[in-house]
């Protein structure tokens, strides 16, 4: 039988070395809704406050809940260190119901960066933030978003 190699397999066999976004350590960044918050709008956001780092690509993301108002929809974006501006509104989930409460973590990684087989390696230093969709987010809705990534 035939057998082809894949890209990182070609790397090797060429004597280049792979990059940390095809072999490097798998770490998680985690953004949570504060214990206490007014509901959010829709296209309000949440601040993630933590980065994946240049270089790094995403590969997953879980989401877990407590139960929400009828139609509500989060998106989880990633956006410049430097100056905030945003990468992709809808880099990592896209409209990810978190309606009914999670007693599994809801896979959320469907989002332009990770859908489809998109290799995806981040140009910049990327903060993880999230956006209000479909819906008004309850006040106090506990939400935990866990973004996974292989990077430095």
């Amino acid at each position: 039988m035939a057998e082809i190699n894949s890209r990182q397999a070609a790397k090797i066999a060429a004597g280049t070395k792979l990059s940390n976004s095809e072999a490097g350590r798998l770490r998680t960044v985690i953004v949570q809704t504060p214990a206490t918050f007014s509901a959010m709008a829709i296209d309000d956001t949440l601040a993630g406050g933590v980065f994946i780092p240049k270089g790094s690509r995403i590969v997953g993301c879980r989401i877990s809940n407590g139960a929400g108002t009828a139609s509500s929809t989060i998106n989880v974006g990633l956006r410049k260190r430097s100056d905030l501006s945003v990468l992709s509104a809808t880099a990592i989930s896209s409209l990810v119901a978190i309606t009914t409460a999670t007693t599994t973590p809801t896979n959320g990684a469907n989002g332009a960066y990770v859908a489809g087989g998109v290799d995806q390696v981040l140009t910049d230093d990327a903060e993880v933030y999230v956006t209000a969709k479909g819906a008004v987010l309850a006040a106090n809705q506990l939400v935990r978003i866990e973004v996974e990534y292989i990077g430095s």
